[in-house]
């Protein structure tokens, strides 16, 4: 993220989609996926309107971006990758989080993250993505996103069984993480 302050907040934002009539309100999927820290630090640069944040039950979210909670889908699931793990994620958060998204104006500048920005923010962003593309291309708009991107398997799981996309998309995270994406 050296190059963010070099990078305008349009360019951090190109919509992966120019257009998204599948969205209720023709949101073009305005993203950025990143750490608790990045997004802290980079909070005056991104400026986002909208904001899901992922953590662990136990832990706190530090100094993050202040907005109202209409704006801000809160998310408590730890990265665990065992189903039945106390702090796994749960269907109802993914729920959730479609939910929200589908609550965002066409102009949202959305930012998802997590701990770390490898695992759960960009399992749960391939989710979002997959709700409007097919999951190979969902995948590599993901890896264009956020390329050492290591989605977390059983988020992605339950991605996968909300969508009704049969293993598609968990097929997909297995791609993940690669340096170079080959379509």
């Amino acid at each position: 993220m050296a190059l963010a302050a070099q990078t305008s907040e349009t360019e951090f934002y190109r919509p992966v989609l120019g257009s998204n009539s599948r969205h209720p309100n023709g949101w073009p999927i305005r993203v950025i996926v990143s750490s608790q820290t990045e997004a802290r630090h980079y909070r005056h640069l991104w400026q986002p309107s909208h904001l899901v944040s992922i953590r662990a039950p136990a832990s706190r979210l530090l100094s993050m971006i202040e907005l109202p909670p209409e704006r801000h889908l809160e998310l408590y699931f730890g990265d665990a990758t065992d189903p039945d793990a106390p702090d796994a994620a749960r269907a109802e958060a993914i729920e959730a989080t479609f939910g929200f998204i589908d609550t965002l104006p066409e102009d949202a500048h959305l930012l998802v993250h997590c701990l770390r920005g490898f695992g759960r923010s960009t399992a749960l962003t391939l989710g979002i993505l997959a709700r409007y593309m097919a999951p190979e291309e969902a995948a590599a708009a993901l890896h264009a996103l956020r390329p050492e991107a290591k989605p977390n398997r059983h988020v992605v799981g339950l991605c996968d069984a909300a969508l009704g996309l049969k293993g598609k998309l968990a097929k997909q995270a297995l791609r993940f993480p690669a340096k170079v994406w080959k379509g």
